[in-house]
């Protein structure tokens, strides 16, 4: 009930009209996020690579011994 409350209220004190502003350098630093999240994720991988090999090779024999 609370929550149901708390909606109507935010709805009604909200304003009709919104005077966001986006700078021109915003779509370029999203891409930069997007960018550096790619490569830190990548670079995660090279790291993890043989852990994550040895890993799904241990999966794999488990599997095959048990058959």
């Amino acid at each position: 009930m609370k929550v149901l409350l708390f909606f109507i209220l935010a709805l009604v004190f909200s304003p009709l009209k919104s005077y966001a502003y986006l700078d021109l350098g915003t779509g370029s630093y999203m891409l930069q996020l997007l960018i550096a999240t790619l490569v830190g994720a990548l670079y995660a991988l090279k790291i993890y690579w043989r852990k994550i090999k040895v890993y799904i090779k241990n999966i794999i024999s488990r599997k095959e011994c048990e058959h």
